[in-house]
């Protein structure tokens, strides 16, 4: 994750504990956060994703967390 962005290594950190948390891998990660099995892959390439992207992916770890505690 070197010569990344701060925030986009800092999403990278945040997803990569989730997937941990919850046991679930890269693809399916991607396909259920924002239909693009390859989110990771490209995130870890250092592309930017759009601001809208970003928050898709953290309302959609926070949707998860809570259906978990139900």
């Amino acid at each position: 994750m070197k010569g990344l962005h701060p925030e986009i290594r800092k999403l990278l950190n945040e997803i990569n504990a989730f997937r941990a948390r919850i046991g679930m891998e890269s693809t399916r990660f991607g396909i259920e956060a924002v239909n693009d099995g390859h989110l990771l892959p490209r995130l870890q390439a250092g592309r930017e994703p759009r601001r809208a992207t970003i928050e898709r992916v953290r309302a959609f770890m926070e949707r998860k967390k809570h259906a978990r505690r139900s």
